[in-house]
């Protein structure tokens, strides 16, 4: 039993019992026929190692009667255990003495009636007491509650408060004449924020989210505001304009936000090339960083001369702190890294907290006082310094936006700013949302999330405030504080508000250096995971595209950074198109990939086994991809390759077979430059036939008329059609086939015979399989024309034989049982019953009973799968139907329709039967038919797994 024991307390549920508990192996003699065999010496045969699918099956059924034996434990153990309890006896509350019937009755009344009353006393003891725990616990674990809360509160609210600052200083260009700026920045900074996480709070299905400013859409503000200062000047209509158009921007993201998650569209946006928006994260950082010189030396910095002097030579005493901070954090994450990954989240937050005292103690330790400091710019403007409303009023970012000073064409102009502003809005959230989720171990709602963002959005836009949304490194690291729950992210709003209204004050002693510390080392974070970390993710024209997008925004800005994005886009699909997408997928000859005509003559066979005139003769290009004017070259030149080498062989293609199928999509310019290929391929390579197969039943997937281009035989040679005429030179030609009689009579003088039909040397196949019974036709044709006497192809019509029924019928058995004599055939042909069919009829449904085999003598028929919509296949006549189900009696596997008037012959399962038992020789060829037709379609599934969608279905 130690492979039973193996297989059950093995690897996976198998190896488990019912209930999740190891379950003991099965007993010796419960299973008597799953005992491995003993060698001679007594020990179990080996485990094999190759895992069969007996031995998976056999695996299957240990494990199931060790599940079903537990069931059957823990069912008995549960009936013992209800049965013992029904014949449990209590015990009785009280002991009765022995006396008289009413002194015994009046007794236990009484004794009854105590125990009452002092049952009554304890429980409303214990209820009092209970009561009075239970307030008590209720208000330690509130307590509890609330002190395991502060610190995530805490932390929270002071790195909302961190960011702030810098990039409150950052909304507003320093060429905006605005006293008080950067209390307004940072007033709407806190504004947006305290909006998200109020918002976040109720709407969003996290309970430790952070709601934030979109801080990087700065770079999309300063824009904005160039935009109104070109326009308006720097007067308050300027003001009034910019306000506006925040909101405008706010109100619109909010709007795409939640149609988006309204109409469950949140996939959308994995649609943009994530080398462009990889290309817009390092272009932000990269503008970052650049705000980060102008907000720590209060100057506007350009890529001259006179830019790189004011900015960095004359104010390098306000960035050298800067730099210092800078270098030195980056020292203490490198040193505190563990395998790529920092070992403390918080180290970056405690930073810039110490970065304020530091300050002031080198203030301190060089003797410079809080005036000189002032004086010198490195700290922002202090609130009482200016006499401007702006610094003063509280609700200034209400106040700003006066109707009558909008400029409509500051407005306009700044559109192209706004659209960009949206798309890149939008990839915060599929980004956040689920790297939060993972974090968390939540799973996310993406829709409701994008319905969250755009109410806080719209709410902040509706009264002139900036984007937000839910940030995804503090959310972490208030998760790992531990705060989570409604109320935790209320008292964060309140926080804030209170913040709202102390913090320009506050803000006023912080120093320009952490502020530039900041925005420093955020924009050199996104610089690198944009630049930098992205080399080994992207090609090399990729990455071309991430470095052009991250110049042109920090040259040029973010209209011309878009721009530079779609270019990038375009150019990087047309490229890896051409470079990456090869046009063909293969080649073969039809020796490799036959067809589904599978019931041949032993003729026809020969011919198309042959080396010389068989499927050799026959090549099939297959296409793939997208075919449009960059890799249209490519491809025919291919063509022209693969032709030429096999022109040169001994047997070249008679027949070139162009397949479409697996060609998603070809434009105008290919389609034009296919159509021209055409005639010089058949030319050039002396083509005798060439297909076309589409791969669907409306034709290419182009809107060009390419099929009638390929047909068009107005401008071709005189060998782009056969001539098909009628003669009387056999008797034999009745039962041919168009394509065979147009080929017999190719080379034969036309001048003593009438012309009926001309038949183009190019054709348009809906299928594959459709262009090799073609292409199989045209070789067996060329050799002996005759064979081909009911050709029941669609695209060929063939001539029907006037002979009679008995004839056709035995002329389909002879070829269907080619080693049957004449006197099986007519033995056979005994036991056949004629059955006529109508378009439209059904022959059997799917599910019913198998009761006959059926011979198609003339007409088509379909089958089709009930459960699987669009899996049909055709069945032409000269075919057999239902012979698995004759031979195995499973029931009909498909439903069988007629497509036109349709001639069967039925063996029906009761003949069958008596065939087998009074003359098994006849029934042996059946036997053998079933064998070589079963044989056929699975070749034929094989072939075509890897190259073809055509399904074969059971019938």
């Amino acid at each position: 039993m130690d492979e039973q024991r193996s297989l059950l307390n093995g690897n996976g549920a198998a190896g488990r019992g019912y209930g999740g508990a190891p379950s003991s192996p099965p007993d010796d003699d419960s299973l008597p026929f799953l005992t491995p065999p003993q060698s001679a010496a007594g020990a179990s045969s080996p485990v094999p190692t190759i895992d069969t699918s007996i031995a998976r099956q056999r695996r299957s059924s240990i494990a199931a009667i060790a599940a079903a034996r537990e069931i059957h434990r823990d069912q008995s153990a549960r009936k013992i255990h209800r049965e013992t309890s029904k014949r449990r006896i209590p015990m009785p509350l009280i002991n009765v003495p022995s006396m008289d019937s009413d002194e015994a009755d009046e007794e236990v009344q009484k004794r009854m009636d105590s125990a009452r009353r002092k049952k009554d006393k304890r429980h409303m003891s214990v209820s009092k007491s209970s009561s009075a725990r239970l307030k008590e616990n209720n208000l330690l674990r509130l307590m509890h509650q609330i002190a395991s809360q502060l610190p995530a509160i805490a932390i929270a609210s002071v790195l909302n408060f961190m960011i702030g600052i810098p990039f409150g200083a950052s909304y507003f260009p320093t060429e905006l004449e605005l006293d008080g700026k950067e209390v307004l920045g940072l007033r709407m900074y806190l504004f947006a924020t305290m909006v998200a996480q109020l918002v976040f709070t109720f709407k969003s299905k996290f309970v430790n989210g952070i709601g934030l400013q979109m801080v990087e859409n700065v770079p999309f503000c300063l824009e904005l505001a160039r935009v109104v200062i070109e326009v308006q000047g720097n007067g308050t209509g300027a003001i009034s304009t910019l306000f506006f158009i925040f909101g405008l921007s706010s109100v619109i993201v909010g709007l795409v936000f939640y149609l988006l998650g309204r109409l469950e569209l949140g996939k959308i946006v994995y649609y943009f090339p994530s080398h462009v928006l990889v290309g817009c994260i390092g272009g932000i950082g990269a503008f970052i960083a650049k705000t980060s010189l102008e907000v720590t030396t209060n100057t506007t910095f350009s890529f001259t001369a006179e830019g790189f002097n004011e900015t960095i030579v004359q104010h390098f005493h306000l960035l050298a702190p800067v730099i210092g901070f800078e270098v030195v954090l980056r020292l203490l994450m490198r040193l505190t890294e563990k395998n790529g990954e920092p070992r403390y989240p918080l180290l970056g937050p405690i930073y810039y907290c110490f970065i304020t005292p530091v300050f002031y103690a080198m203030m301190w330790v060089f003797g410079i006082s809080m005036d000189r400091a002032m004086e010198a710019g490195y700290f922002f403007p202090p609130l009482s310094s200016s006499g401007s409303m702006f610094s003063a009023v509280l609700f200034d970012i209400f106040t700003e936006i006066h109707p009558s000073m909008i400029s409509w064409k500051a407005v306009g102009k700044a559109i192209p700013t706004m659209v960009s502003l949206t798309a890149f809005s939008l990839i915060h959230v599929p980004i956040n949302i689920p790297a939060f989720g993972v974090s968390t171990n939540v799973e996310p709602d993406m829709n409701a999330e994008l319905i969250a963002h755009g109410y806080s959005n719209a709410i902040s836009g509706l009264f002139g405030g900036l984007q937000n949304y839910m940030a995804y490194s503090n959310s972490v690291i208030y998760s790992k504080s531990g705060g989570k729950g409604q109320w935790s992210s209320i008292a964060i709003a309140a926080v804030t508000v209170a913040i709202f209204g102390c913090g320009p004050t506050i803000a006023a002693y912080v120093p320009r250096c952490m502020a530039g510390t900041l925005l420093l080392h955020v924009g050199v974070d996104l610089f690198l995971e944009g630049v930098a970390e992205s080399y080994e993710d992207y090609d090399r024209l990729e990455y071309s595209g991430i470095w052009l997008i991250t110049i042109v925004m920090l040259l040029f800005g973010m209209d011309a950074a878009l721009i530079a994005g779609v270019i990038a886009a375009l150019s990087t699909f047309v490229a890896q198109s051409v470079v990456y997408q090869d046009p063909i997928r293969g080649s073969m000859t039809g020796a490799r990939l036959r067809s589904s005509a599978w019931n041949r003559s032993e003729e026809a066979q020969r011919i198309l086994l042959d080396s010389e005139t068989g499927r050799q003769r026959i090549f099939i290009i297959q296409l793939q991809g997208h075919i449009f004017f960059g890799n249209v070259t490519k491809m025919a030149d291919d063509i022209k390759r693969f032709l030429y080498e096999k022109h040169a062989a001994v047997n070249e293609p008679l027949v070139v077979i162009l397949d479409f199928t697996h060609v998603l999509g070809v434009d105008s310019s290919a389609a034009q430059s296919i159509a021209k290929l055409k005639p010089f391929l058949v030319k050039t390579f002396d083509i005798e036939i060439m297909i076309f197969v589409t791969g669907h039943e409306d034709g290419f997937r182009c809107t060009y008329n390419l099929s009638n281009k390929v047909l068009d035989t107005s401008q071709h040679d005189h060998r782009s059609s056969i001539k098909i005429v009628e003669h009387r030179h056999s008797v034999q030609d009745h039962r041919m086939s168009v394509t065979a009689r147009a080929l017999e009579l190719a080379h034969k003088d036309e001048s003593a015979a009438n012309l009926i039909a001309q038949v183009p040397n190019s054709r348009v196949c809906p299928t594959l399989d459709a262009a090799l019974i073609f292409a199989e036709d045209v070789l067996i044709a060329l050799e002996d024309p005759s064979i081909l006497q009911t050709d029941s192809s669609a695209s060929f019509p063939y001539i029907r034989s006037t002979s009679e029924n008995l004839d056709a019928v035995k002329s389909v058995l002879e070829t269907l049982l080619p080693d049957a004599t004449a006197s099986d055939i007519d033995t056979l042909y005994a036991l056949l019953v004629p059955e006529r069919y109508q378009s439209g009829d059904t022959v059997w449904q799917q599910g019913d009973a198998s009761e006959s085999l059926k011979f198609v003598i003339e007409g088509d028929l379909l089958s089709l799968l009930e459960d699987e919509h669009g899996a049909t296949e055709s069945v032409c006549s000269g075919s057999t139907i239902g012979e698995l189900g004759l031979v195995s009696g499973i029931p009909r596997l498909t439903t069988v329709k007629v497509l036109n008037e349709a001639l069967l012959y039925s063996l029906s399962k009761e003949k069958w039967d008596v065939l087998t038992q009074r003359n098994p020789g006849v029934a042996r060829h059946v036997d053998l038919l079933l064998v070589r037709y079963l044989a056929h379609r699975v070749q034929h599934v094989s072939s075509h797994s890897l190259l073809d969608a055509t399904r074969s279905l059971p019938v």
